[in-house]
């Protein structure tokens, strides 16, 4: 089985692809091993990441997700949809995939535009009724979106739910956790979910978001200093568990990546850039203020429809980049608005984060959920000789896959939530080198060295080879050292660092 035409299956996905092809003709077809292998095989063939949005109630998970889909598909506000588990793909139709608690599923029409109904009454079963919903959208996979999304309900909604959405969560190859108001709740969220996920979620593939950054302080003036403190401190706080924290104006990237905006959106943007600015900072005090404005240039519909699209940090960031414009129309003004919402560097991080090690996180999800299957399979006493020697050979071919340095990394998940948890204690400098090791997608960003240029020479490379091999070694002697601690924990996670230090050091060495 392979990858859809036009996307890498990435080197480590195609080795465990290879694994899974060689012991399934040995297996009966209706053992559930063999039911694994196929699930785990037609994962690996779909385009792209799968990512997670999670947080707690209300913190505006939906609201992102749009954002990322470049269109308004998740349902927002309270309703019971917002309740739900819905994943989001590509397709050839708008329609969706309701799939119930007793395993049956099928599809319903999609509402025009596509996206998940307000009224539940819609998906013909009751919410209890529904496990999870598929949501698809005419038009398949956005090459510049490269993933798949699943929005989650909140962590602290009904108990009923939270099963629900952990499970989703732990199917889900990375995460993006949604704070609106970071606290201690953020710490014990997340590390439930990393319990949830066998100890897969951690630094290596979480990223924090701090969404509606609008309603930090006092919620007026620009909030985007003190947004970048919060997300500093909240990145230093929840060290292991995220890889960082990047603000949001929620609502604004919605909008700004959406395609509701239209010419007489702007239009009405503008007429407000043309009331006395004092005037609209105070009517821009609260959305009640605005929205019954007496003396605004807008009339209610008008008000409504730019608070509905923009918030009222939207609409204050719109009047301020009116006069910076270089055209008329909806097009330059949603290119500032977009700018002002801080979404394209969430983009980043996913790329840089989830994108760029897309092959070893699917991977290691793949070989974690073969090593189970195989070892529960091989209790079986009246399990063939045939069967036996292929699942061992499946087993062998794990092990020896994981030791592939990219794939030692997740045996470093462990470390990072022991070192959020406080079990692990390591000054700011192993620390640092901890994390880098754990997180980086190439050599050099494991070991802290910077990215050699496309292009280089041979010589230059050879020496960035060399280079590499003695800071690799260097690093692995630190680990060394590490070892010899008085704490079982730190031995324990120093001889892994160590360990992974040691394959770097012979890759670049033998470049």
């Amino acid at each position: 089985m392979t990858a859809p035409a036009g996307v890498s299956a990435g080197e480590l996905c195609g080795r465990v692809d290879a694994l899974c092809g060689a012991a399934a003709p040995y297996l009966p077809p209706d053992a559930p091993v063999a039911a694994v292998l196929a699930a785990v095989r037609l994962r690996l063939a779909e385009p792209g990441l799968r990512i997670a949005v999670g947080g707690r109630m209300n913190a505006g998970k939906s609201t992102l997700v749009n954002a990322l889909l470049g269109r308004r598909l998740a349902a927002t506000g309270a309703t019971e949809c917002t309740t739900l588990v819905a994943w989001f793909r590509g397709g050839v139709q708008n329609r969706l995939e309701v799939r119930r608690t007793d395993g049956r599923r099928y599809h319903v029409p999609g509402r025009p535009g596509g996206g998940v109904p307000r009224d539940l009454t819609l998906l013909g079963s009751t919410r209890e009724e529904i496990e999870e919903i598929v949501v698809e959208t005419a038009g398949g996979q956005d090459p510049h979106r490269p993933w798949t999304l699943v929005d989650t309900p909140g962590m602290d909604t009904l108990s009923g739910l939270d099963g629900i959405a952990l499970r989703a969560l732990g199917a889900a190859d990375a995460l993006l956790y949604v704070m609106p108001h970071p606290g201690a709740g953020d710490a014990e969220a997340l590390e439930a979910l990393r319990r949830q996920a066998h100890d897969r979620m951690t630094a290596l593939n979480v990223v924090g978001v701090l969404s509606r950054i609008d309603e930090l302080g006092d919620g007026t003036g620009d909030p985007w200093p003190r947004a970048r403190r919060v997300a500093a401190t909240y990145t230093a706080r929840l060290t292991g568990l995220l890889s960082g924290v990047v603000p949001v104006a929620g609502l604004l990237a919605q909008t700004a990546l959406g395609e509701e905006f239209t010419e007489a959106d702007a239009a009405l943007l503008r007429r407000l850039a043309s009331a006395p600015r004092e005037d609209l900072d105070k009517a821009l005090y609260s959305p009640q203020e605005f929205l019954h404005w007496p003396d605004g240039p807008l009339d209610m519909p008008g008000r409504a429809r730019v608070l509905d699209l923009l918030g009222c940090y939207g609409i204050s960031a719109a009047v301020d980049a009116v006069p910076t414009l270089a055209g008329p129309g909806a097009r330059p003004l949603l290119a500032a608005l977009r700018e002002a919402s801080g979404i394209d560097a969430l983009v980043d991080e996913i790329r840089q984060r989830f994108v760029a090690a897309a092959d070893r996180l699917r991977a290691a999800a793949a070989l974690g959920l073969l090593d189970e299957a195989a070892r529960i399979a091989l209790g079986d006493v009246a399990l063939a000789p045939a069967a036996r020697r292929a699942l061992d050979d499946l087993r062998a071919g794990v092990a020896a896959l994981r030791r592939h340095p990219l794939l030692r990394q997740t045996e470093l998940a462990p470390a990072l939530a022991d070192f959020a948890a406080g079990r692990l204690r390591l000054s700011g400098p192993d620390t640092e080198a901890l994390l880098r090791l754990a997180t980086g997608t190439t050599t050099a960003a494991c070991l802290g060295l910077p990215e050699p240029a496309p292009g280089t020479i041979a010589s230059a490379s050879a020496s960035a080879s060399a280079h590499a091999a003695r800071t690799a070694a260097e690093a692995a002697a630190r680990w060394r050292q590490l070892e010899s601690g008085p704490s079982r924990v730190l031995q324990r996670h120093a001889r892994t660092a160590r360990e992974l230090c040691e394959e770097l050091y012979f890759r670049a060495a033998s470049t």
